[in-house]
């Protein structure tokens, strides 16, 4: 290896750290890196009492997420927040791209320049990743690097807790917290690192909503294109009794929960966190070694 490669090395070094990849080898900055393996995705449990439906929500609790099966995915990184308002603007400032109406104008409110962009489309996401030279994750990649190899239910573990996740802890608006800036609950921070995968906003993944290998749940939504976002959001999920509205914010904050949305819609809940194929990214950045 050359001299100007070793200062390659030691300022990649420098810059993202050794200890999170695990693997000698420094994430790009902002990321986290997942490591290749198995993993469980979906869900085996039922809902045998009727609860979600007895509620008038849209389907069973686990209906589309079973069977839960093993997978094997190849290392990939993934960001550790999600995309701010700042890194956006950047991209609409360099692409022309119309900024989210959120912002009402042409850049973001004062102060909010680390809170995560929303009110964006699938295709703006998609837009931003390719811009920056990443892409969206995969339905698999995000479950993967929001739970772990094991099934746990929440990034930190199996019990749900509101102080882990920017998600409202009252179905009453004035008592909700708002949107917060990206890495405010590091508690909540999965296996691999990643933080606010549950909480803050939704986020779009690159995966239409379809019914996993085997799945026996029939649903009209699995032909209409819609795209899968993952996460839960500061919004909470409207007005239930306490007991009742504690217990669907948990549920819906499971790593395994997907919910569904028209491609080209734009919610005020709704962001996105790119991801990046491992293989291949230090010989891009750094060159080979022969």
């Amino acid at each position: 290896m050359g001299i100007l490669k070793l200062r390659k090395w030691a300022v990649a070094f420098f810059i993202a750290g050794l200890g999170a990849s695990g693997c000698g080898e420094p994430p790009p900055p902002g990321m986290v890196l997942v490591p290749a393996g198995y993993f469980s995705m979906g869900s085996d449990e039922e809902d045998t009492g009727g609860h979600a439906l007895s509620l008038g929500l849209d389907k069973p609790w686990y209906a589309d997420e079973t069977p839960q099966r093993r997978l094997h995915l190849d290392d990939f990184f993934i960001d550790r927040y999600e995309v701010t308002n700042k890194e956006y603007y950047i991209f609409t400032q360099a692409t022309d791209r119309k900024p989210p109406r959120t912002w009402k104008g042409p850049r973001y409110p004062e102060g909010e320049d680390q809170f995560p962009v929303h009110g964006v489309s699938f295709y703006d996401a998609a837009a931003y990743a390719e811009w920056v030279g990443k892409r969206l994750p995969s339905e698999a990649e995000w479950e993967k690097a929001a739970r772990g190899e094991t099934p746990r239910r929440y990034p930190w573990g199996d019990q749900f807790d509101f102080n882990r996740a920017n998600v409202s802890p009252s179905p009453r608006q004035k008592t909700g917290r708002g949107l917060k800036p990206v890495g405010s609950f590091p508690g909540g921070a999965s296996p691999y690192g990643a933080e606010d995968m549950i909480g803050n906003v939704w986020e779009w993944v690159h995966d239409y909503y379809e019914p996993y290998p085997e799945n026996t749940w029939h649903s009209k939504e699995y032909e209409e294109k819609k795209v899968v976002v993952r996460g839960m959001s500061y919004l909470g999920v409207g007005h239930f009794s306490k007991k009742d509205y504690v217990r669907v914010v948990a549920m819906k904050s499971r790593t395994a929960f997907r919910e569904k949305l028209h491609p080209v819609i734009r919610r005020i809940d709704v962001g996105f966190r790119c991801a990046r194929d491992r293989k291949g990214f230090f010989e891009t950045y750094f060159g080979s070694d022969k």
